[in-house]
C-alpha cells in the first residue's frame, strides 16, 4: 500500500503568528504548505524546505 506524504498547510503564513508556525512546524519535521499573497516577497532561506504558494495559484496544490 503506498501512502501521500502528508502536508500541514498554513494559511497566512507571512504574518506575525504564521511565520512563527512555520519555524515551530519545520523544527518538528513536518512537510509544510505556507499560503501568502506574495510569494518572492516571504520565501526566506530560514524557511527553505518550506514550499510557498499564493493565493492565485492554490489550485495547482490539488
Amino acid at each position: 500500500m503506498t501512502f501521500l506524504k502528508e502536508y500541514v498547510i498554513v494559511s497566512g503564513a507571512s504574518g506575525f503568528i504564521g511565520k512563527h508556525l512555520l519555524e515551530a512546524l519545520k523544527k518538528s519535521g513536518i512537510s509544510v504548505v505556507a499560503i501568502t499573497r506574495d510569494v518572492i516577497k516571504n520565501n526566506s532561506n530560514a524557511l527553505a524546505n518550506v514550499r510557498w504558494c499564493s493565493w492565485d495559484n492554490i489550485e495547482l496544490l490539488f
